[in-house]
């Protein structure tokens, strides 16, 4: 079941991939503005902010012959992969629009099935192992995809690709979930103001919220908003080959490392220290590409930015799901989605206004903006405390007293 699901994480990543490091240039052969870029590419986090809370709620509750989660994944692959299908025939800016509106709404409804299923699938004290195992399977198809994708296929026989592996891995492997029916006697009533109750009533989930919020800000404005690709076209006069055989490298820590960091945090240190240390590598990764001068200095942004991305999104999911009950997993989930789709939402229209309408289209000023909101994350994580990980500590001092007392 791992494996299953680590593999339908690894091909939604795939379009991932190709949304972060493709589909900007393929806008920018329609239009030179970064504002209407930013505008086109903003369609992917507002559905997330519409998509994925409605599929968290539903999920919860139903049932039918092909699963809970598995039914969303199954039905909306397909869909995503006519739309790549037929980006390399559009020919104006709006069929541009069509497609990624139909493509992007699919695609958010996919996400929002993968963080209910970690818990649906998995106890407490699997869900980090089996998050790196993600992080591991999805960044091998992000290295396949740049190194190999971007520096031997033409971008539209790439989009097609994408399209068939989708229906393939996503829609084929779903009906092999394992998933069971809701219990439905315990799923507490839901009304509007309980939705967001359930998030933000309580302490801890509220800076949780807060903190992936801030971590969506961070980590879009910059890379994963699209906008480091034609930093490094506009800027630095990279190629589609350049870039993707150098941002391959990203990959390289996540790939070896995911499942052995898993294995070890869960053990010796706190989820809380593991994703300040990202969060510091993310820092480090926006201060090497805010004064990059060649596509060579985005190898070490890469490398930095790699592993920061491990150890900070390996480690949220399973430490956030610690503080939620199993039962209203998807409905807390799809409300947390609301705070990454709000911060991606304002991360790219935000960037490319700014880099349009105050820095002259120059796409550098997309580092400093991100470093900001990363010394936030940085704040915020601090003040989460790791219960499981405080209550091993005092186990295992207590062990260690009573054998002492033995002896």
């Amino acid at each position: 079941m791992m494996a299953i699901f680590a593999v339908i994480w690894g091909a939604l990543m795939l379009t991932e991939q190709l949304s972060i490091h493709l589909l900007p240039a393929t806008v920018r052969e329609h239009t030179s503005s970064p504002f209407l870029i930013s505008l086109i590419l903003f369609l992917n986090p507002l559905f997330g902010v519409i998509a994925q809370p409605l599929v968290g709620i539903i999920g919860d509750r139903i049932w039918t012959p092909i699963g809970r989660r598995a039914f969303f994944l199954i039905t909306g692959a397909p869909i995503v992969g006519i739309c790549l299908w037929f980006i390399p025939e559009a020919r104006f800016l709006w069929h541009i629009f069509v497609l990624v509106l139909i493509y992007q709404f699919f695609q958010d409804i996919l996400w929002g099935s993968d963080h209910p299923l970690l818990a649906d699938l998995f106890p407490p004290k699997q869900r980090l192992f089996v998050s790196g195992m993600l992080i591991t399977c999805g960044q091998a198809t992000g290295a396949i995809f740049l190194k190999f994708g971007m520096t031997n296929f033409e971008a539209d026989e790439l989009y097609r690709i994408v399209a068939i592996l989708q229906v393939l891995l996503v829609t084929g492997l779903s009906f092999f979930l394992n998933e069971r029916p809701p219990d439905k006697a315990k799923l507490p009533r839901l009304t509007f103001r309980g939705y967001f109750r359930d998030l933000f009533a309580d302490p801890t989930r509220r800076r949780f919220a807060f903190l992936y919020f801030c971590l969506s800000l961070l980590m879009n404005i910059a890379v994963f908003g699209g906008f480091l690709r034609i930093f490094a076209m506009e800027s630095l006069g990279a190629s589609q080959e350049e870039y993707g055989d150098t941002f391959a490298v990203s990959a390289i820590g996540p790939l070896f490392l995911s499942v052995p960091m898993a294995w070890l945090v869960e053990r010796y240190t706190s989820k809380r220290m593991a994703m300040l240390l990202g969060i510091v590598f993310l820092i480090t990764a926006l201060s090497i590409g805010w004064t990059a001068q060649s596509i060579d200095q985005i190898f070490w942004l890469a490398i930095m930015w790699g592993i920061g991305y491990m150890l900070t999104i390996v480690t949220f999911k399973p430490f956030f799901s610690e503080y939620v009950p199993k039962e209203i997993i998807g409905q807390v989930s799809g409300a947390l989605n609301i705070c990454w789709g709000i911060g991606r939402s304002i991360a790219i229209v935000a960037a490319g206004a700014a880099v349009e309408f105050l820095f002259d289209n120059n796409y550098r000023y997309i580092f400093p903006m991100s470093i900001v909101m990363g010394i936030a994350s940085f704040i915020i994580a601090w003040s989460i405390p790791d219960l499981r990980y405080e209550a091993r500590k005092a186990k295992a001092k207590g062990g260690v007293a009573a054998s002492e007392n033995s002896q």
